[in-house]
């Protein structure tokens, strides 16, 4: 799918987690070892499907109240950023097939450049530090900045304010569909980039589909 836009774009805006890191199976590796091994409570891969995109706050309010924990939400979700670190201490951070030279080629040739994730700050900044990539990027709005998650698309909204840029400007990557009709009920133009986890989503409103980074580049330089 290739639908055309503007003949040059002035920013891009990616999501981080499935985008930048293919760590979406870290993500539900580390829910999965707090429920069942601090809880007690099964939780297969089809049970986090229906949060792929959407907040860590919104994800454990749910996953709290359906399985009546009492925990305090903050605890739940500090526990999990604990297991996610530590997941990632012991095998690295999974960056996506040139996908930190891509960002480096698009600062050069001119785009500016935001991050639109719905990751914790305290999990986003030192991830992009650690990439060596943080200075790239303009501006940085995480999940802690808005109130209502994808698909709602105030945290692209929120990425084109404070670039002050009309979000029509805006190329938007996002490797699920929740986070593509979040960039265009933004009013961005959507570049879907899945991943082995996201591969079988419907992108139909997507504006391009890339398979690898290499496409994306493709399309914009």
């Amino acid at each position: 799918m290739d639908k055309s836009g503007p003949a040059r774009f002035e920013a891009v805006v990616f999501d981080m987690d499935g985008v930048l890191l293919d760590s979406e199976p870290v993500h539900y590796e580390s829910t999965r070892l707090l429920f069942e091994d601090e809880f007690g409570i099964p939780f297969p891969e089809s049970a986090n499907t229906e949060f792929l995109g959407s907040t860590d706050r919104h994800m454990f309010e749910v996953l709290k109240a359906r399985h009546k924990l009492t925990l305090p939400l903050e605890e739940i979700i500090s526990r999990r950023k604990r297991l996610y670190m530590d997941l990632l201490a012991k095998n690295g951070l999974p960056w996506r097939d040139g996908i930190r030279e891509l960002i480096a080629d698009l600062a050069k040739s001119g785009y500016r450049l935001a991050v639109a994730t719905s990751g914790l700050t305290r999990i986003v900044e030192p991830t992009l530090k650690t990439g060596q990539i943080r200075h790239l990027f303009e501006v940085v709005v995480t999940g802690d900045d808005i109130h209502a998650p994808k698909p709602a698309p105030d945290i692209y909204l929120e990425a084109a304010r404070r670039l002050a840029i009309d979000p029509l400007l805006c190329v938007a990557i996002e490797d699920t569909d929740v986070g593509v009709r979040a960039a265009k009920a933004a009013g961005m133009w959507a570049i879907a980039f899945p991943n082995s986890t996201t591969r079988d989503m419907d992108f139909g409103p997507a504006d391009f589909v890339a398979g690898t980074s290499g496409e994306i580049r493709g399309r914009l330089l």
